[in-house]
């Protein structure tokens, strides 16, 4: 299926709430995150969603955020055309700073929603800047997702040493003056690596946030960020109690981490020259009797391996979330 837009991503959402289940929005900076997420929601026939972080534009593109917004959208576009299952791509913690690529990005097609981040402002701030992009992405088939509370822990250039807890009134009030798509709210979670045991985790919180929206007849799907260190039964739970979606990065880097290391210690004798041996890698070895195993040293080998892993990972997810089956036919 080609990538879709927000109008789409949006009757995703709906089938996700009236099936109980939830998307995980999976952070991608490079191919073989993309690769390996692709085979295993195929093989799930799962909709997918894939995030894009100003810091993973900047990577992309050789420190041009525009550049490599541009090129990891469209590399996404064009794999997504390649597979039978929905891609929605989601652009993750893009600050007031970064208006100029909201703007590009909405108008160039290139998302399927942007999630806007004011939550370190104060809430009336929040709310002008957050309403501001919704208005800016306004008939152009672009949702807008918006944080409210403050999540502890870093994401990419995005910093709090402390959480602060989402209100369900004032959950209402800036649902309501902003006019958002989606909802990211803190109910305990946290950036970066964490335990999930020890993350105080107000899970009652969600749901509390949830009916108060449903009263007030707002459809509003709940986002959470942070996730990558809740454990199998916390996910489903924050499930069950209206998450809708559920956000992805730090899980994959170590993952793509773990991987590539445990290929290059595996192999490092085929790899790095023996003692006694001069490292003469200009010349790659010509001089000498040994020399390096190219069927190792291909870049494109270790990326087999942690496409697999990649794989392996989210199809674990997949089950936790529950979003098995969930893309249309073809």
């Amino acid at each position: 299926m080609p990538f879709h837009d927000g109008d789409r991503l949006r009757e995703a959402y709906r089938r996700a709430e009236s099936g109980g289940y939830a998307f995980m929005a999976n952070n991608v900076a490079e191919g073989n995150i993309a690769r390996g997420l692709l085979r295993a929601y195929t093989d799930a026939r799962s909709d997918l969603i894939v995030q894009v972080s100003a810091g993973a534009a900047k990577f992309v593109g050789a420190g041009e955020k525009r550049a490599g917004l541009r090129a990891i959208c469209r590399m996404i576009h064009e794999l997504a055309d390649a597979f039978p299952i929905s891609v929605f791509i989601n652009l993750d913690h893009f600050t007031v700073g970064e208006m100029d690529l909201i703007e590009h990005a909405i108008d160039q097609g290139l998302v399927s929603s942007i999630m806007i981040d004011a939550s370190q402002e104060s809430f009336d701030e929040n709310v002008r800047i957050s309403r501001s992009v919704v208005e800016m992405a306004r008939g152009k088939g672009v949702l807008i997702e918006a944080e409210l509370g403050k999540i502890r822990g870093v994401e990419d250039e995005i910093a709090s040493d402390e959480a602060l807890y989402t209100d369900p009134d004032e959950a209402v009030d800036f649902v309501r003056q902003t006019g958002v798509d989606l909802l990211a709210i803190s109910i305990g979670t946290q950036h970066g690596v964490s335990k999930g045991r020890d993350i105080e985790l107000r899970i009652d919180l969600a749901e509390a946030i949830r009916v108060k929206l449903d009263e007030h007849g707002l459809e509003v799907p709940l986002v959470l960020h942070g996730s990558s260190g809740l454990l199998p039964d916390q996910v489903r739970d924050v499930v069950r109690r209206g998450v809708r979606k559920l956000n992805k990065d730090t899980h994959y880097q170590y993952v793509y981490g773990r991987a590539a290391c445990a290929f290059y210690r595996e192999h490092a004798d085929r790899i790095l020259p023996p003692d006694g041996v001069e490292d003469d890698v200009i010349n790659l070895f010509a001089g000498s009797e040994w020399s390096p195993d190219k069927s190792v040293f291909d870049p494109r080998v270790v990326g087999k391996a942690i496409q697999e892993e990649v794989a392996a990972i989210a199809a674990a997810l997949i089950e936790q979330s529950g979003s098995a089956g969930s893309t249309e036919s073809r």
